[in-house]
């Protein structure tokens, strides 16, 4: 399994990328997010990797984040969604838009995406609700999380939750912690402690 390539912008383009590998090129499928994070042609590059195999192809997808990676699988697990379909959700929202969307039951948001019909935004929203990360409860116009924030929270959720709390208290210790202590930057362990004090 090829799970990330680091090495020489050899050619970009908004969906198609090749990049080459101590002289081997290979070719990546990207979003256009990935594509905006790009820097310039025979720039250093690295990029993490899916690769999708079916009895008639094999075609690798790249993403800058390993954010953008985890909605990518995500995506393609729900009922009729390929690839292709993937990228383009992800090239029209962020991953913030995207959880948003998926928690608020946002159909039109998700219907909104060229290829993406009514049935398909129901059929995201159903079968990946369950799935998204705990922080996607945080996710509302009272907290706003850039991505930084966003991997600090859902670690401090999932401690919690080995502690042996239920997610729903997880959730509501963490919240009100962050909202307490946000302007101070918190670490990790800052946090917990200070929602371990709220529970």
């Amino acid at each position: 399994m090829i799970d990330s390539l680091r090495g020489k912008l050899a050619y970009k383009s908004p969906t198609y990328i090749r990049v080459d590998v101590n002289g081997v090129g290979y070719g990546l499928n990207i979003p256009v997010s990935t594509y905006n994070a790009l820097g310039d042609v025979s720039g250093d590059v690295s990029l993490f990797t899916y690769l999708h195999v079916r009895e008639d192809i094999m075609r690798l997808y790249g993403f800058k984040t390993e954010e953008e990676l985890a909605n990518f699988k995500l995506l393609i697990s729900v009922t009729l969604i390929g690839p292709q379909l993937a990228l383009g959700i992800l090239s029209s929202l962020s991953s913030d838009e995207l959880k948003r969307a998926i928690i608020k039951d946002d159909f039109n948001k998700l219907d909104s995406v060229p290829g993406v019909g009514k049935k398909t935004a129901q059929r995201i929203i159903i079968e990946l609700k369950e799935k998204i990360s705990p922080v996607g409860e945080l996710l509302d116009e009272e907290v706003a999380l850039n991505e930084e924030e966003t991997a600090l929270v859902e670690e401090a959720v999932r401690a919690l939750i080995s502690l042996g709390c239920s997610k729903k208290e997880a959730v509501l210790a963490i919240k009100a912690s962050y909202m307490t202590i946000k302007e101070k930057k918190p670490s990790l362990q800052e946090l917990i402690g200070h929602a371990l004090k709220q529970l």
